[in-house]
C-alpha cells in the first residue's frame, strides 16, 4: 500500500488494520497520484492502481451526474453498459468499486452480514444517496441498516464550505438545523455566503435516521480544502483541481 499515493482507512470494528482480510480495503488517492476522474488520463489511473495493487481491469466507475442514483455491480464486464450514477455496490470479491471525489465526499459503506459493499459520491446535490444505497441492498441482499458499517471520507468541511440562505434552508428542512451555522463575521462582512454547511453532520443524521447506529459510524475528520494532501475544486480553482479516486475492494 504505497502511503505517497492514497490514504486508508479501516471500518469500525475492523482489527484487521484494514488489510482486507475480513473487511475491505477503503482508500482515497492523494493529490500526488495526479489526475483520477474516471474516463480520462486512463494510462495514468491504470498505473496507480497496479501500484496500489488494484487489477485495472476489475475497476468499476461511473458518469458521475451529482445524483443519488446507485448501481449495482455484479461483475466487472457486466457493469459497463450502466455508466450513469453516483454509487456504486457489490456482492463480489473481485470487482473494485471506484468514483472520483475532489470535494464533495466519499461514503465507504459496508454490511458483514450479507458481505455487500460499495462506494458513493455525495456533494450537496447528492447527499441522500446513502438511502438510495441502503434501500437497494435491502431489495438485493436483504441487507439490514442496522449492520451497515460507514465511513465519512475526507471532503469540503464547514471550516471552508460556505453556502447561501437557500441551501442552508434545504439542508435544515432536509435532514436537521444542526448541518448548518451563521457566521456572524461573514453576516456581519455583507457576504452571501454566511452559512457554514456540514456535509458530515448531515449524513450523519441521515444515517441514524436510517438505523445506522453512531457507533458503527467513522467520520476520517479530513477537509479536502484545508489539505493539500488532497484534491479541492474550490481551492485549487474548478478548472485545474485534481480529480481523486475513492475505491474499495475485498482483495
Amino acid at each position: 500500500m504505497p502511503v505517497n499515493l492514497a490514504r486508508y482507512f479501516t471500518f469500525p470494528g475492523d482489527r484487521t488494520g484494514g488489510t482486507g482480510a475480513e473487511f475491505p480495503v477503503c482508500g482515497l488517492t492523494l493529490s500526488t497520484a495526479g489526475p483520477m476522474k474516471a474516463g480520462e488520463d486512463d494510462g495514468n489511473r491504470q498505473r496507480v492502481f497496479r501500484q496500489l495493487g488494484i487489477v485495472p481491469s476489475e475497476v468499476v466507475s461511473l458518469r458521475q451526474i451529482h445524483s443519488r442514483v446507485v448501481r449495482i455491480a455484479s461483475t466487472a464486464a457486466a457493469f459497463r453498459d450502466l455508466n450513469e450514477g453516483d454509487g456504486i455496490i457489490t456482492a463480489s470479491e473481485t470487482v473494485v468499486p471506484v468514483i472520483s471525489v475532489a470535494d464533495c465526499m466519499p461514503i465507504y459503506l459496508f454490511d458483514p452480514v450479507t458481505g455487500c459493499f460499495g462506494v458513493l459520491h455525495s456533494g450537496w446535490k447528492g447527499t441522500g444517496i446513502i438511502r438510495s444505497a441502503v434501500e437497494l441492498a435491502a431489495d438485493e441482499w436483504g441487507a439490514k441498516p442496522a449492520d451497515f458499517k460507514v465511513i465519512f471520507g475526507p471532503h469540503i468541511r464547514s471550516c471552508c464550505y460556505t453556502v447561501d440562505a437557500e441551501r442552508a434552508d434545504y439542508f435544515t428542512r432536509a435532514f436537521g438545523p444542526s448541518c448548518v451555522v451563521l457566521d456572524p463575521e461573514r453576516e456581519k462582512e455583507g457576504s452571501r455566503w454566511p452559512w457554514r454547511l456540514s456535509l458530515a453532520e448531515a449524513n450523519r443524521l441521515l444515517c441514524l435516521s436510517l438505523g445506522i447506529g453512531e457507533s458503527n459510524i467513522l467520520d476520517t475528520n479530513d477537509c479536502t480544502s484545508c489539505s493539500t494532501d488532497y484534491g479541492s475544486s474550490r481551492r485549487e480553482g474548478p478548472g485545474s483541481f485534481t480529480h481523486m479516486a475513492a475505491f474499495i475492494h475485498r482483495h
